[in-house]
């Protein structure tokens, strides 16, 4: 027998209501030495039914021509703990509830004790455990000058390939834990990190031939990170480390490892031939004249393929070395930072290429006055790509640059009466491919620019914005030609029951040879019937309009929508 679909919201909202008093946030620490003046119990929320329409000419249907349906959110808080969650059921059959943090994690911390239970994520160092997301126990402590830290928890579940998820990837059930021993300051210290996780091998079969069926794999991960103010004004910083990686635990080893530093990793890990280690390091010093006047170095290497279960993404075979400069003049009125370096990749030799890279950013804040200020950047980032060996083939070179450039004046002022605001922005970007082979499939330039205007007038409650805008962007295959204006209207009324907001574009778009108008208007109201009584009202226009026989299609487009909204 079908199910009677006029039950179907009394149904939801049954499980909303069992759910919500099951699943928690995951949420920050929770500090249990102020627990006695911490609120028992809150909940807060709303609820809302909601009726919609939508028409449209030109093309085929992008949503419904009616529908309706209720929606409910709220937040409950449980000893400072918030649990939110959120239902929606709409009578074209769209329902569902939605519980965004339902990965529990509490932190509760006492003076200087911190416990981690549940879906939990810490950092000993960039290159051991940093910020990865586990289930399962930790603690932090720092009595006196003592900095220890230790965890145990399981950071992938396992999963199978589905062909119809794009995101979808097989993986094992993997476990393993981290420690920190340190000692000093946060101006001065000295921390030891360890981390070892590991594929679980109970479900692998060592005979798959399967490539999409991965190996169990397992790392360790010795990291050593410091920190040290040796005057007020010199600092240097260290960060190392060397991680140990097992691409197949399944094998074993058939003899000891001729390496040293490998056979010192087989007393805590599985070592065979798949085994490899890395390092990865970086380090600064940096000099502060004063608190806006810094200048330092920084040198940073990455070995190829560095990696640790501990981190999510290292972009490794890299090398690089930078200048970083801020500088604050003219009374601290002009602020100047800027860094240079060079950076290059193919630190094993083992590429037939190496790329040479000149990076470089600039970036100037000059507050000329009270009302005026003006603000502008410049990047360059080359890329030199050498051969070791002769070529004839200039398709296989690469040198390019990369530049942009931005400048934004602005003029600010207000008072009791009214506030003006006017802001330009301009904005150059380029690719030169020094490439002949290659240029004209890659070189783009793109032009920017926009102008804004907004008054406020707030005995008036009333707020207007217009603005102007010019794109352009342009290779050997095509341009690309965007121009328009823009105007927002918003106003309150009835001691600010009442909100209505009033929004406007309108862009000629021009792509080779086709052109075209968009026009896009909406309108919006909120009417306050009571302080937990609302109603709602949208409309939203749109008209595209090119030229019969373009490839862009012409359509106008109308929807709607009308709520009522209950705040508890």
């Amino acid at each position: 027998m079908a199910p009677d679909k006029r039950k179907i919201p009394l149904i939801f909202l049954l499980a909303l209501l069992i759910m919500s008093l099951i699943l928690i946030q995951h949420v920050s620490a929770q500090d249990l030495s102020d627990l006695k003046n911490t609120k028992p119990f809150a909940i807060t929320g709303n609820v809302g039914v909601n009726t919609s329409f939508y028409s449209v000419s030109g093309i085929p249907d992008r949503q419904a021509p009616f529908a309706y349906g209720v929606n409910a959110s709220a937040t409950m808080t449980l000893y400072g703990i918030a649990m939110p969650f959120s239902f929606t059921w709409y009578n074209n059959n769209k329902a569902g509830f939605h519980q965004p943090f339902n990965q529990f994690g509490i932190s509760p911390t006492y003076k200087w004790l911190t416990l981690h239970l549940g879906y939990r994520n810490l950092s000993f160092s960039e290159f051991t455990l940093s910020g990865y997301t586990f289930l399962g126990a930790g603690v932090e402590a720092k009595p006196g000058k003592f900095r220890l830290g230790a965890m145990y928890g399981k950071f992938n579940q396992n999963s199978v390939y589905n062909l119809a998820m794009a995101d979808s990837l097989p993986r094992m059930t993997r476990t393993g834990w981290a420690a920190k021993v340190g000692y000093g300051t946060d101006k001065r210290f000295v921390d030891l990190s360890v981390l070892r996780i590991g594929d679980n091998t109970k479900n692998y079969d060592p005979a798959n031939t399967d490539p999409a069926i991965p190996a169990p794999e397992q790392n360790l991960a010795l990291g050593l990170t410091s920190h040290f103010d040796i005057t007020d004004k010199l600092i240097f910083k260290f960060d190392g480390s060397y991680s140990f990686y097992t691409f197949n635990r399944t094998i074993t080893a058939s003899q000891p490892s001729d390496d040293g530093l490998l056979r010192l990793a087989g007393n805590f890990m599985r070592v065979n031939y798949t085994s490899e280690y890395f390092k990865a390091f970086k380090t600064s010093l940096s000099y502060r004249f004063t608190q806006a006047t810094v200048t330092g170095i920084e040198y940073r290497r990455i070995d190829p393929g560095f990696r640790s279960m501990g981190s999510y993404f290292f972009n490794n075979d890299i090398e690089h070395i930078t200048l970083n400069q801020s500088l604050a003049l003219l009374k601290n009125k002009m602020n100047l930072r800027g860094s240079l370096g060079v950076q290059h990749d193919n630190l094993n030799g083992a590429k037939e290429n190496t790329a040479l890279r000149l990076i470089g950013a600039f970036t100037a804040n000059y507050n000329i006055s009270q009302n005026w200020a003006v603000d502008a950047s410049f990047t360059n980032f080359s890329t030199n790509q050498r051969a070791f060996k002769t070529t004839t083939h200039d398709t296989l070179l690469i040198y390019q640059v990369n530049k942009s450039f931005t400048l934004s004046p602005r003029f600010l002022k207000a008072s009791e009466k009214s506030s003006h605001m006017v802001m330009l922005n301009l904005n150059m970007s380029g690719l030169e491919d020094k490439n002949r082979a290659t240029s004209d499939m890659t070189e783009t330039d793109t032009w920017m620019a926009m102008l804004i205007y907004n008054l406020g007038l707030p005995a008036l409650k009333l707020n207007i914005s217009a603005g102007l805008n010019y794109t352009m962007m342009t290779n050997k295959n095509f341009e690309n030609r965007l121009a328009g204006g823009n105007l927002n209207i918003s106003k309150s009324l009835l001691s600010d029951r009442l909100s209505l907001s009033l929004n406007n574009s309108a862009m000629m778009n021009r792509i080779n040879s086709d052109s075209g108008f968009i026009i896009n208007s909406a309108l919006g109201a909120a009417y306050r019937l009571h302080e937990k009584h609302s109603l709602t009202l949208n409309l939203n226009f749109i008209s595209n309009q090119f030229a019969d026989g373009s490839a862009i299609p012409s359509f106008n487009e109308l929807r709607g929508d009308f709520g009522y909204v209950f705040t508890f």
